[in-house]
């Protein structure tokens, strides 16, 4: 029994050996420039996209490492979802790359377990361009560690035309990761320093931690995307806003409010929405939150001139100076929800609620505490001014705006008035 023992151990020790010097020689056996061909060939072959690599190397440093270097990829929505079979949103993407490493374990390979140790990637910059958005980032780094998956269970490449993500990737693929850009710029808002790290396990990723910089301010929060409950996506997302200029955060999402009001922000929103393409994400978008700010001022003159004649020869009110503004909100179903809006500390203090939509019309109840002794130009109804005076000596004016956003129709709500 012993000497079988020891030639099963002198013949493993030459298998391994063996396996060794091949291991160690096959950097020499494969010629750099047959590797870099075939890398550009297959990528090209399975994207549809132009694809330039100055460079790819294999190397044993006690893991297998794969190197490329100086290389770009180029490509459309269209091209890439004739080479996949799948059907996409995107319009085009362009990836400029200093450096992809990677970084694989042999032995868990040898059990048909694909174990990535690390895999890093950085280039200059990179773009894409999809059905009513866009995104592009300078100076970047992904870092992917502890990649797990078994290749008995690959990723599903014959898997049913147009299979969303949670069909395709397996449920056994897991990574952690940590990202890094200059300069994120999404929906033509720049967003600098970007930071994140987050991980992926049983079809739900998970970005734990996400910071950058807005103008003069912070963002700060994080997301998962959750590929079970919904196999395209259910991505939930918490997010922190630290004096951030009102027309930097509001101006892609909000532009009519950004143009006009002159305050840094703070806010706490909350939201959740399915994935897929953009009909989906607006119909099933859903988010709550608080905004504060203050001091500012908000130029209002252009909502507010048919509410001129009542203002007699205090014009200046309608750009709306103010120590604190308080909002709640609320955007579901297409309709950007006033929950709360108060603008108060300045000449007039400002309340009100209603709502705005995505086609730009608004409904907006508006109540403005007048100036002690200021009394409204309020027509046949001017008799009721001095009943709505309270005992500072302020009339609260209820005024409506409806219409379009832009060019809201404004003038008094006279069935409150009534009422009061």
């Amino acid at each position: 029994m012993k000497k079988i023992m020891r030639r099963l151990f002198v013949v493993g020790g030459i298998i391994l050996l063996v396996l060794v010097a091949f291991v160690l020689l096959v950097e020499k056996l494969v010629p750099t420039d047959t590797i870099t061909d075939r890398i550009v060939t297959e990528v090209a072959r399975a994207t549809g996209a132009e694809v330039t690599l100055a460079e790819a190397r294999i190397q044993w440093r006690g893991n297998w490492r794969v190197t490329l270097a100086e290389g770009s990829i180029a490509g459309t929505g269209a091209a890439l979802a004739a080479a996949t079979g799948s059907a996409n949103d995107l319009e085009s993407y362009a990836i400029a790359v200093s450096e992809l490493s990677v970084v694989v374990a042999l032995w868990p390979l040898l059990q048909k377990n694909l174990e990535v140790r690390a895999v890093t990637l950085s280039g200059p910059g990179l773009a894409v361009r999809w059905d009513h958005g866009e995104a592009s980032a300078a100076g970047f780094k992904l870092r992917l560690t502890d990649l797990h998956l078994g290749l008995d269970n690959p990723l599903t490449a014959a898997a049913e035309k147009g299979a969303p993500p949670g069909k395709l990737i397996p449920g056994d693929l897991a990574f952690s990761f940590t990202a890094a850009a200059d300069t994120l710029v999404l929906q033509n808002a720049p967003y600098t320093h970007l930071e994140l790290e987050g991980g992926f396990a049983a079809k739900v990723l998970k970005v734990t931690s996400l910071s950058a910089n807005r103008s003069t301010g912070r963002v700060t929060g994080d997301l998962s995307v959750d590929l079970t409950a919904n196999p395209w996506g259910h991505l939930v997302f918490a997010a922190e806003v630290e004096e951030v200029p009102a027309k930097a955060l509001l101006e892609p999402w909000l532009p009519d409010v950004a143009s006009r009001l002159d305050c840094a922000l703070n806010s706490d929103l909350t939201g959740e929405f399915d994935l897929r393409d953009n009909r989906v994400v607006m119909s099933t978008l859903m988010v709550s939150g608080r905004v504060d700010g203050g001091p500012g001022i908000l130029h209002a003159s252009d909502w507010l001139r048919d509410a001129g004649p009542y203002l007699g020869d205090r014009q200046d009110m309608m750009d709306v100076g103010f120590r604190d503004l308080v909002h709640q909100f609320e955007f579901s179903q297409g309709r950007y929800q006033f929950r709360e809006l108060t603008l108060s500390g300045g000449d007039t203090e400002w309340t009100g609620g209603g709502w705005l939509d995505l086609e730009g019309n608004i409904a907006l109840g508006i109540g403005v505490k007048l100036p002690p002794g200021f009394t409204p130009d309020l027509g046949n109804f001017s008799f009721l001014a001095e009943g709505l005076r309270d005992s500072a000596g302020r009339i609260n004016l209820p005024l409506k705006l409806t219409g379009r956003a832009a060019r809201p129709t404004v003038g008094v709500d006279f069935g409150r008035l009534r009422r009061k």
